[in-house]
């Protein structure tokens, strides 16, 4: 459990600290100099500066900051120049947040504005894939048609080679057979005679007697 004297050292600190950063914010703000040791939460009429804040951290300029805790001192540092800010003596404070009120919404329909801008250019990016893909799709699909045609044309080829193949078998056999008939027809030709031994060889044709078949 931390000591009194300790928790005491420890809210000076952040009670210097909140002290600083408030003075820094009133030079930079409105080029004011104020020492921390002057800086005020609650103003008087002597002051040159005056605080405009939102209804929910009217706790914090309720008080002056001697009596606040640590926790509102880390809120203060943490909070200027967001949800408060230092304004010229005279300045409504009402007014002041109204304006800052506007800023913000106007902040807001920037915001909305640029959302709904890149929401849309999502969109169409997305619309631009869809396409981009179905072209793709139909490439592929053609693609493969190609491909099945091709394969039909090497088949059909192929059975055309092993046709023609057949055809020229067939026609070197058929003139091997017609080259054999026409040597026997030669060489009974030549035998003949001998054969028929001084027979008549009328009955024989003239074309088979002068061995010229074709």
């Amino acid at each position: 459990m931390t000591s009194p004297r300790v928790a005491n050292l420890e809210r000076a600190k952040w009670r210097a600290r909140c002290r600083q950063q408030l003075s820094e914010h009133i030079k930079s703000k409105l080029g004011i100099s104020v020492e921390p040791s002057q800086v005020r939460l609650i103003t008087g009429v002597g002051d040159p500066y005056n605080w405009t804040f939102p209804p929910e951290k009217q706790y914090l300029f309720g008080k002056h900051l001697s009596k606040h805790s640590i926790g509102a001192y880390m809120e203060l540092c943490r909070d200027i120049g967001v949800s408060f800010e230092a304004v010229a003596a005279g300045i409504s404070t009402q007014c002041t947040t109204q304006v800052r009120q506007e800023q913000l919404e106007a902040e807001n329909a920037r915001l909305t504005s640029e959302l709904k801008r890149w929401q849309d250019k999502a969109v169409k990016e997305s619309e631009l894939k869809g396409h981009a893909e179905d072209e793709v799709n139909q490439l592929q699909s053609a693609l493969q048609a190609a491909q099945t045609d091709i394969q039909q044309m090497r088949h059909e080829v192929n059975n055309w080679a092993l046709t023609a193949d057949f055809f020229r078998k067939s026609t070197v056999q058929s003139y091997k057979g017609l080259n054999e008939a026409f040597l026997l027809l030669k060489k009974l030709k030549s035998e003949l005679p001998a054969l028929c031994n001084g027979q008549s060889l009328d009955w024989i044709s003239p074309e088979v007697a002068s061995g010229t078949v074709s």
